[in-house]
């Protein structure tokens, strides 16, 4: 990956975001760590109908349910800072999605295999024509880009969990904007393995991990080719104007 390179220090010079064995920020590094369903069966298992029936009559209702290991998970709703950073950032991926025709979505899952589990991310970058599972689920293959904003509720998840779930859903690449980790960061994952188990979660799920800090400059690897300025996206939530009496 082509990453940002300062010349001489100056007013527009970024420094150079670094690779990293370990993405995971210090406060949440545990040996311990377990996700709920360490127990159950690595097997892949049948969805039962009644499963995927409800997980989408969530939907429908404005919920944003996801299923894992076969069981309903109901995550909370975007927060103001969840939408105004993907608001950020699709504004500066629309030029390119527009010339390119692609799609940008913040309600359709992911499909999680072997089993029929899926995730919601908060953000997704589609080709024109998406492989699609059904009508609520594309194949993570055909994925350009998924990106996840952190909250102090889905931290742990969208860093401990959903790099092994998008890994093995075969998404080429993971952005993780966390607003909560001090100091602020930007992460790109890219290069699934292709090997991984539902319960992996002691392997590192992609081969390429580079970080930016707040201040930094990203570089997206192709088809996107651009960089992210980083702090474009953490600006401070903007509170709307008292109407005037």
């Amino acid at each position: 990956m082509a990453l940002t390179k300062p010349t001489k220090r100056g007013r527009h010079d970024r420094p150079v975001p670094q690779k990293q064995d370990d993405p995971v920020p210090d406060d949440l590094v545990s040996d311990e760590y377990e996700p709920p369903e360490a127990g159950k069966p690595e097997e892949p298992q049948e969805l039962a109908d009644e499963v995927l029936h409800l997980c989408m009559q969530l939907n429908d209702a404005g919920y944003r349910a996801e299923i894992r290991l076969g069981q309903v998970v109901v995550s909370p709703w975007m927060s103001e800072e969840t939408n105004e950073i993907i608001d950020r950032v699709s504004k500066l991926l629309l030029p390119l999605g527009m010339a390119k025709g692609w799609r940008f979505f913040c309600n359709w899952a992911v499909h999680i295999p072997p089993m029929l589990d899926h995730r919601l991310p908060d953000l997704l970058v589609l080709p024109r024509k998406a492989e699609r599972l059904d009508r609520m689920r594309v194949h993570g293959r055909s994925v350009l880009l998924l990106v996840e904003v952190c909250s102090p509720g889905t931290q742990k998840v969208d860093w401990q969990e959903k790099p092994l779930d998008y890994a093995r859903a075969g998404v080429p690449l993971y952005l993780i904007v966390d607003p909560v980790t001090s100091p602020r960061r930007v992460t790109l994952m890219s290069d699934p393995l292709s090997d991984l188990k539902p319960l992996d979660y002691h392997r590192q799920a992609y081969r390429q991990i580079v970080t930016a800090e707040e201040g930094e400059a990203l570089e997206l690897p192709w088809p996107f080719e651009i960089k992210i300025e980083t702090s474009a996206l953490f600006d401070q939530v903007v509170s709307p104007q008292e109407p005037a009496e």
